[in-house]
């Protein structure tokens, strides 16, 4: 797995609640799917959302362990638009590179679940 041990500490922190919010919607998906039956759309929808994580993941340090403070919503949306929201703060640099096809995929997801 690449990993970056370079990236500063505040955008670490922030990508560390990017990539908690999608694990929160990929499990919400998920679950979703579960209910809906074996043809539910959610299944495709949580597995992108899952890779989206796995982006996340990959830029962090290799020592972060992605605890912290369980996301309040349960809509698969609202969690994606916060993780949105939050790659917004990120600045683009060497060490975070990847943060922008991180953001373009996450807005693709939010269009996807968006009905």
């Amino acid at each position: 797995m690449m990993t970056n041990d370079t990236i500063d500490r505040d955008a670490g922190e922030t990508l560390g609640a990017v990539a908690r919010l999608l694990h929160h919607a990929a499990i919400r998906a998920w679950a979703r799917a579960d209910a809906e039956g074996p043809r539910s759309p959610m299944h495709l929808m949580g597995l992108g959302i899952y890779i989206a994580f796995c982006q996340a993941v990959a830029m962090l340090p290799a020592d972060d362990s992605l605890d912290g403070h369980s996301p309040i919503q349960d809509d698969v949306v609202q969690l994606l638009t916060s993780a949105e929201k939050l790659t917004r703060s990120i600045p683009v640099s060497d060490e975070t590179a990847g943060i922008s096809a991180l953001a373009v995929a996450i807005c693709d997801l939010v269009r996807e679940a968006t009905p």
